[in-house]
C-alpha cells in the first residue's frame, strides 16, 4: 500500500512540474512573439514613412496608429495621417518578404517626377 502511495505522490509532483513548464514556455514564446511584432511595425512605419517623403510632396510629418495587421503571409497594413490633420489619412501594407510597400492608399499630392511611376524609395 505504501507503495502505490509513493507512485501516485510521484506522478503527482511529475504532472505539476510539467504543467509548471509548459507554463514558462508559452510565456517565453508570447513575449518573443510580441517583440517580432513590434520590430516588424517598426521596420513598416520606417519603410512607409521613406516611401511617402519620396513619393509625395508637402509632407512634414507622420503619425501612425497603434492599430496594425499582420496578415499570414507576412505583410503589415498600417494607418495613420499626414501634418497633424486627421483628414488626410495613410494606409498601406508593407510586404516584408519584398521589402517594399505594396499596396498603398495617401491622401496628398504626388511629386511630378513620381505621378507616373513609383520613385525608389
Amino acid at each position: 500500500m505504501k507503495k502505490y502511495i509513493i507512485i501516485l505522490i510521484g506522478l503527482v509532483i511529475i504532472t505539476l512540474g510539467g504543467i509548471f513548464m509548459k507554463e514558462q514556455f508559452d510565456n517565453k514564446m508570447e513575449a518573443q512573439e510580441t517583440q517580432q511584432k513590434e520590430e516588424l511595425f517598426a521596420l513598416a512605419k520606417k519603410r512607409m514613412t521613406d516611401f511617402i517623403k519620396t513619393n509625395y510632396k508637402d509632407i512634414e510629418r507622420i503619425e501612425y496608429t497603434d492599430d496594425y495587421e499582420i496578415n499570414p503571409m507576412g505583410g503589415i497594413s498600417i494607418n495613420g495621417y499626414l501634418n497633424g490633420n486627421k483628414d488626410k489619412k495613410i494606409w498601406g501594407i508593407y510586404d516584408k518578404p519584398n521589402d517594399e510597400v505594396g499596396v498603398f492608399k495617401v491622401n496628398a499630392t504626388r511629386k511630378p517626377e513620381c505621378e507616373d511611376k513609383v520613385c525608389e524609395y
